[in-house]
Order: C-alpha cells, then structure tokens, then sequence
C-alpha cells in the first residue's frame, strides 16, 4: 500500500487517525476500531482490511479470543485471496493463523489448536511453533490419561491413610506389625510418584513421536 500517493485522502482520514495509534496501543486501537466502526467501513477496500487486520491482532492481545477466533476466519480467507504479506511489518497470515491456534488453546479447544498449529509447522518451521503444537499436543494426550492423574491421587491418599493408621493404632497396639505397615506406606507412595513420572515421560515421548511423523512427510 502506497501511503505516499492517495487520491483520496480526506475519505480515508479515519485510517490515518488510526495509524497515529502506537503499534502495542491495543485498547486504544480496539477502543477506535469500535467508536468508529461506520467510518472504518466507509474506508476504502485496501484501508478497511488493514485496520480490521490490526484490530483483530490488538483484539487477541487483550485476551479477547472467541471474538478473535471468529474475525480471523473471516479475515484470514480474505488476506490470501487478496494477497496481503504484511500488516504493520508483520507477516500477517502467519501471524492470524499463530493466533487462531493459541486462542484456541487458550480457551482448551485443544484438539482444533493442535491442528493449526500443526498446520502452521509445516508453513513455517519455526521453534515457536514447534513449541506450541507440542503443548496443545501433551494437553491432548493428557486428557486422554487423566485416569492414572486420578489413580496417582487415590495412591497419595492411601498413603496418608497408611500414615495415619500407623502413628494412631499401629504404633500405639500392634508394634509388631510397624515394620510390614511401613512397607506398604513406602509401596504406595512410590506407586503414586512413578504413575506421575511414568505419565509425564509417556506424554513426552508420544507427542515427540507423533512430531517427528508429521514432519518427516512433509519432506
């Protein structure tokens, strides 16, 4: 967009009063975008779709992400059919495409994240969005696990019980039994410790696993 040779600029104001906003300015642009939403649509095409682009990033910066979700599928069809690379120095098709993905993780729509992201790995491979496949990964995987988080409670639980058991009954009736009670506590903790670390290392090396087959067919 050429700023420098506008025909129109007295139509166009309203772009140009947004413009002056600080780029990390995100309320004050959301603020304009929305005290001025009938001149923005009055805008010519290539002004109007900047500003709504800019917009829609400040409206996911400030956590607004059902709202952003539902502008970028609007607005990301429409920055490729009309190819537009860069909105403010930014790559902007990556950029909505980004934040789409981490709004849905953000409101744990995990698997439809995970997708975009993955989507997004094979555009751009970057670390981040390396990164940020695998958390909504691991996040998938654990949901699928949540029984041994469930059984790993249940174990820390009768290990207090265990402990309780042995300083009220046992060690004040029954010393003869406090080796063989101390055992079981010892057997259940460790149980619950290895269900928390088995899991953990389980998620990490599927969601490695599923990473690196994914990426190798896109070779």
């Amino acid at each position: 967009m050429n700023y420098g040779h506008l025909e129109n600029i007295k139509e166009n104001s309203t772009f140009y009063q947004f413009m002056e906003i600080e780029q990390d300015s995100h309320y004050e642009k959301v603020r304009f975008f929305e005290n001025n939403k009938k001149d923005i649509g009055s805008l010519d095409f290539d002004f109007r779709i900047f500003v709504w682009c800019d917009y829609a990033l400040s409206i996911f910066e400030i956590g607004r992400y059902q709202e952003f979700i539902k502008l970028s599928d609007e607005l990301i069809p429409l920055v490729i059919s009309e190819n537009i690379y860069e909105i403010r120095n930014i790559a902007i098709y990556e950029a909505m495409l980004f934040r789409k993905a981490a709004s849905l993780y953000n409101i744990q729509k995990f698997e439809e994240a995970e997708f975009v992201f993955s989507e997004l790995c094979k555009i751009e491979k970057e670390p981040i969005n390396k990164k940020a496949w695998k958390q909504a990964k691991y996040k998938i995987i654990k949901d699928k696990i949540r029984f041994i988080d469930a059984i790993s409670i249940l174990l820390f639980i009768a290990t207090a019980s265990i402990i309780a058991f042995e300083l009220l009954v046992v060690g004040n009736f029954y010393p003869e039994y406090l080796e063989m009670v101390e055992l079981s506590r010892i057997i259940t903790f460790c149980l619950g410790i290895s269900c928390i670390v088995g899991s953990e290392l389980y998620i990490r090396i599927k969601s490695n696993k599923v990473y690196r087959g994914f990426t190798k067919k896109d070779k």
